[in-house]
């Protein structure tokens, strides 16, 4: 008996000193969600979503008001009754009810595969079904990892831009996170602005055929030493931690911040050569103003990452103009392309 309970004991113990993975799966109404990275595409379009996929045994659950107001699709929630109804045109509509399978598509019973799912407030639907209720076609990119309803995107070739045989590897961090929000102006949240561009440079560098990983996807606290040390354990060719600035509300730009040891260069790319190219890129992209490439020994994730890794500050929250551009998603997404466009430049320099 007292076997029994000692080795009870020790199996409780393992259960909660194991380490919590940053991307781990999670419970949500009922039914257990694992995250997912697969870019999404409507109509030959790829669409930037509030929040990144999920999935429940294979079927692809994404954010129902983003993916298909793309469609004509709109999308209304009953908060007191846990009810989404999707409407096309005048006629075509869905009900579906959070963690249940059972939906009605224009009156009639239909049974889903997956249930729709809140997610911090956020309605998750099942894609296939609801895009095949509503007449589309949804295909599967595996090479991309890429879902898209009814045409396929135009993805961009890596013919002539790097090398085609090497497998890259890209580690990209959003800042802060969770309890913790960084910067907060004006109602908003630098860890929100972090994540969003962060989402977006993933799907791009994913396009580009590039292997991403992600320090975090939603908004949870991820600690310093396991941002970078996700980096080093998949051994990375790069990190770019994406962050956003605060200080005197006369102060506005960009600025990219790097550890000055030698000892992170790989193959032909040092640490200050990689921040000086994402810091053109955005300097260049966004017409900001430029603040410099700095020197940075103390910082934690840049100091103990194995490989070439910057900090990215896109902008000032304190300021109220550059904070007018952060709030709007042609500008987040113009950022993330630049540091797509850095991160190319520089992984082809290394090789």
């Amino acid at each position: 008996m007292k076997k029994t309970l000692l080795l009870l004991l020790v199996f409780v113990l393992l259960i909660i000193m194991a380490p919590v993975g940053v991307n781990a799966a999670q419970l949500y109404s009922g039914f257990l969600c694992e995250p997912s990275d697969t870019i999404i595409a409507v109509e030959g379009r790829i669409v930037q979503l509030e929040r990144q996929p999920v999935s429940i045994n294979g079927r692809i659950l994404v954010p129902a008001r983003s993916t298909f107001e793309n469609l004509g699709i709109k999308t209304d929630w009953y908060p007191g009754y846990e009810v989404v109804k999707m409407v096309c045109g005048d006629a075509s509509y869905i009900t579906m009810s959070i963690g249940s399978r059972v939906a009605y598509t224009n009156g009639k019973i239909k049974y889903m595969e997956a249930p729709p799912v809140l997610i911090n407030g956020l309605v998750m639907v099942p894609i296939r079904f609801v895009a095949e209720e509503f007449g589309s076609t949804v295909g599967w990119d595996a090479k991309n990892n890429l879902a898209f309803i009814g045409n396929a995107p135009e993805l961009p070739s890596r013919g002539g831009e790097l090398l085609p045989n090497r497998e890259y590897k890209v580690v990209i961090d959003a800042g802060h996170g969770g309890s913790d929000p960084g910067a907060v102006y004006g109602g908003i949240y630098e860890k929100s602005l972090n994540l969003d561009i962060a989402i977006r440079l993933n799907n791009l560098l994913k396009a580009e055929g590039i292997q991403t990983h992600m320090t975090r996807n939603n908004d949870l606290a991820v600690g310093l030493y396991t941002r970078s040390g996700l980096a080093n354990d998949i051994g990375a060719d790069l990190f770019v931690s994406v962050h956003n600035n605060a200080g005197h509300s006369m102060y506005s730009g960009c600025m990219t911040l790097y550890h000055p040891s030698i000892q992170k260069k790989k193959g032909d790319l040092s640490s200050y050569e990689f921040a000086k190219i994402i810091q053109d890129n955005l300097v260049r992209t966004l017409g900001a103003t430029n603040l410099g490439v700095i020197e940075i020994p103390n910082l934690a994730v840049l100091r103990t990452t194995d490989m070439p890794a910057v900090i990215a500050e896109v902008g000032y929250m304190s300021n109220s103009s550059e904070l007018s551009k952060l709030k709007t998603e042609e500008y987040r997404q113009k950022a993330a392309e630049a540091l797509r466009d850095g991160v190319v430049q520089s992984l082809k320099r290394m090789y």
